[in-house]
């Protein structure tokens, strides 16, 4: 993968502490992630000298999701070892996998030995599975103070909290659900849903992959499909439950102040159960907060969905935090009052072509392309990464006053375009993980 050098570099804040910061920890992780080091080989990168130096070392998104699929349908754990080892600082190839039966155990396994892996939801297609270390798990979790803080809601344990959507047992998401419920949540507050630890997430979203794909091809039989759709609608049942619980509760308090946390398909749901129960715009008045992570998963919601959501919550703007993130890095993006997300320091934005070959040109300060990242925070990986997204980046000062890079909120996804996710390096990158399992 050739770089181009041009005459005006991005990002145009990256100065010298920068580039040597990056280069120190490209020295470090060349001796500990063996994909970097091969990458840097073949590339015939010694030393990072400037912005260019890193386009080629940055890993594609599709890195993280390069394993045969066949290693996880015939569990193969050990070959999974093996290529999560190839992309990670620690050592992985060691555990003992031994009575693993499936991929929730294999993580459960892995956590074991202090590898916390995070993994996707896997509702697109197949999943993505990243090796974090408490300390990336520390630093998100700090960072979503440091975010809220920022935005202007300050730890303060003054709030009832509401985790709308349901426990899936993924640890990484726990650890961020009780960091907010133990520095925002009072003493006093209203009581949570009692739910059933969950341990089978992961075997049931591999086998709603494996379902819709043999429903696709034919091959499913009339009784599996039956027997799958009565434990997806047991499970829906058991989303509603929550939901109807957690109506009343709003209800009960709607006078006070809330903190919701969710993500848009499950809190449009809560403000549907809401109004069926006769609650109208002006009936909720306490000053509630909400965050919100991840997008509408695939799901059709109507153009006005926020409002309807922010008019009968009475949540405003300024009690909102949106943000942009992906699970690749552990810092956030904060929108500002101007809609624009803020590049938080420790996240170094890289704004690229859309084959992810070299650096999009400036143009005005701006910048348009594919995003990419370094987070200085990540310890389990190395921390560069080439997402998924066109972007248009401004690398000047906000009309909100914050100077630093911002990413406007018109973000979307190579996938839906015509031309699809072509990253020119995704193949090479792909190559090198598989020879590290076949090896």
């Amino acid at each position: 993968m050739s770089v181009t050098t041009r005459t005006a570099s991005q990002p145009a804040a990256l100065g010298e502490a920068t580039v040597a910061a990056l280069d120190a920890r490209f020295q470090e992780r060349r001796q500990q992630v063996p994909v970097l080091a091969q990458r840097a080989k073949a590339e015939g990168v010694e030393e990072i000298r400037s912005t260019q130096d890193m386009v080629p070392l940055l890993f594609p998104h599709t890195t993280y999701k390069s394993y045969p699929e066949t290693i996880v349908t015939k569990g193969r754990w050990k070959q999974l070892n093996r290529w999560l080892d190839s992309v990670s600082t620690y050592r992985v190839a060691d555990v003992d996998v031994t009575g693993v039966e499936d991929l929730d155990g294999w993580i459960a396994r892995l956590e074991d030995h202090g590898h916390l892996v995070s993994s996707s939801s896997g509702t697109s297609g197949k999943a993505s599975f990243l090796n974090k270390t408490m300390a990336d798990r520390e630093a998100s979790g700090q960072n979503l103070l440091d975010s809220l803080t920022w935005l202007g809601m300050p730890p303060a344990r003054e709030w009832h909290v509401v985790p709308v959507g349901p426990d899936t047992g993924i640890s990484s998401a726990m650890y961020i659900r009780d960091i907010f419920l133990s520095n925002y949540r009072r003493d006093d507050a209203l009581p949570l849903p009692e739910s059933k630890p969950v341990t089978d997430h992961h075997r049931y979203m591999a086998r709603l992959g494996a379902m819709r794909r043999a429903i696709a091809d034919g091959t499913a039989s009339p009784g599996e499909v039956a027997a799958f759709e009565a434990e997806g609608a047991a499970r829906q049942a058991g989303v509603e439950d929550r939901l109807q619980f957690l109506a009343e509760q709003v209800i009960a308090h709607k006078d006070e102040n809330i903190f919701f946390n969710s993500m848009f398909p499950m809190l449009y749901r809560l403000n549907e159960i809401l109004r069926e129960k006769g609650v109208k715009p002006g009936d909720v008045t306490g000053a509630n907060g909400l965050q919100v992570a991840g997008g509408l998963k695939g799901m059709t919601l109507p153009p006005d969905y926020r409002e309807r959501i922010f008019e009968l919550l009475n949540i405003q703007p300024s009690r909102f935090l949106h943000y942009y993130a992906m699970q690749e890095v552990n810092l956030r993006s904060v929108k500002c009052l101007s809609g624009r997300y803020h590049v938080p320091t420790g996240l170094t934005l890289f704004v690229l072509d859309k084959n992810g070959e070299a650096l999009a040109p400036l143009s005005d300060g701006q910048a348009e392309g594919r995003a990419a990242f370094f987070d200085f925070s990540v310890d389990g990986r190395w921390g560069a990464t080439i997402s998924g997204d066109r972007i248009i980046a401004d690398f000047g000062t906000c009309s909100c006053g914050r100077e630093g890079p911002t990413v406007a909120e018109d973000i979307t996804r190579y996938k839906d375009l015509p031309d699809g996710d072509k990253i020119t390096c995704a193949g090479t990158m792909d190559a090198y993980v598989r020879g590290f399992i076949d090896n």
